[in-house]
């Protein structure tokens, strides 16, 4: 009776130990579960739907490096990276070149060594060389990100820029659309391969674009300075109205001037008096219509502000040495 007893006993604890040890085994895998799939989600690295991105191969970074023209600041590697989630990059030893990250929505993380920086919309970032680095997009709202990876002799000025957030502040007249238009350009021209004159051409794009970031106030002036500009005011009005006859006084009065004072200032700026610069941009309209579209002459004349087609004409070949009919068969 007791050795009967002692035995239910001892195979009760048995099997209590049993449990526990298949539950922790449970738990084990459990957990390592959840850590693949932690990793999987934190080290997606492509993939991402509207990407972009051009490496310069290593064959071509050398013909580069023996131009003299682009020598000294070159990109090997650009891209662009819609709302990309899960993104992750981690380098141990760094990168080669310098990198810069231009964030135009969501937010993410960059971590060098012991610092952590936070970047959003309308910031950039610039990595410098050969330092451990980790950074990744923001888990609930994922960054997007051009990046470009350069490097050349002059290009450890840049030092001076890292390590820190660049805020691209957007002012009353940004100049964001030109920025994305120069990586659009670059993008555009690698994409027809790395011919010579193309490399040249996106790496002397590619000292400007820089430029727009790290000397931000004085990127910002140049297109405000442009648009108070009573000039380039003018000249912006008279091409919403293309198709109106416009007086010297209703042009000046957009200026703030008077029509005799914007007049001196006009032709001493453009060499061309506004009521004759004005003609020319109508005729170049003109010749955009009578290269691109079907429209008869009397049709492009009136969308011009022409309404007799013969002084239309005659205006034309004052303008441009021949007359309408015979610049639309000239390629003929």
């Amino acid at each position: 009776m007791l050795y009967n007893t002692f035995m239910r006993i001892e195979n009760e604890g048995f099997l209590f130990h049993l449990i526990n040890l298949f539950l922790c085994i449970l738990k084990q895998f459990i957990d390592n579960i959840a850590n693949l799939q932690i990793s999987t989600v934190m080290k997606e690295e492509d993939g991402f739907p509207g990407q972009i991105s051009f490496v310069v191969p290593e064959k071509i970074i050398s013909l580069i490096k023996d131009n003299p023209l682009i020598a000294d600041l070159y990109l090997t590697d650009i891209g662009y990276y819609p709302q990309a989630s899960q993104h992750f990059r981690e380098r141990s030893s760094g990168s080669d070149q310098f990198i810069l990250i231009y964030c135009i929505g969501g937010k993410g993380e960059i971590r060098l060594g012991d610092m952590t920086y936070s970047i959003s919309s309308d910031q950039c970032f610039i990595i410098p060389p050969h330092l451990a680095h980790t950074y990744h997009s923001d888990f609930q709202n994922p960054w997007s990100i051009y990046w470009i990876h350069f490097s050349g002799s002059k290009a450890g000025v840049f030092s001076q820029y890292a390590c820190r957030n660049l805020s691209i502040g957007k002012s009353m007249t940004p100049r964001y659309t030109e920025r994305i238009d120069f990586f659009s350009e670059i993008f555009r021209n690698l994409g027809r391969g790395f011919n010579m004159e193309t490399l040249e051409y996106t790496n002397l794009c590619l000292t400007h674009l820089l430029a727009s970031f790290t000397h931000q106030n004085l990127y910002s002036q140049s297109k405000q300075s442009g648009e108070n500009d009573p000039v380039t005011q003018s000249i912006s009005f008279m091409l919403e109205h293309l198709n109106r006859k416009l007086k010297l006084e209703e042009i000046a009065a957009q200026t703030g001037l008077s029509a005799s004072h914007y007049s001196r200032l006009f032709l001493f700026r453009t060499r061309h008096s506004p009521i004759d610069y004005f003609i020319q941009l109508k005729i170049q309209r003109a010749c955009h219509l009578l290269d691109n579209s079907g429209w008869l002459i009397a049709e492009v004349s009136r969308e011009i502000g022409f309404t007799e087609q013969f002084y239309f004409s005659r205006v034309f070949r004052n303008v441009m040495g021949m007359s309408p009919a015979e610049y639309r068969k000239r390629n003929i």
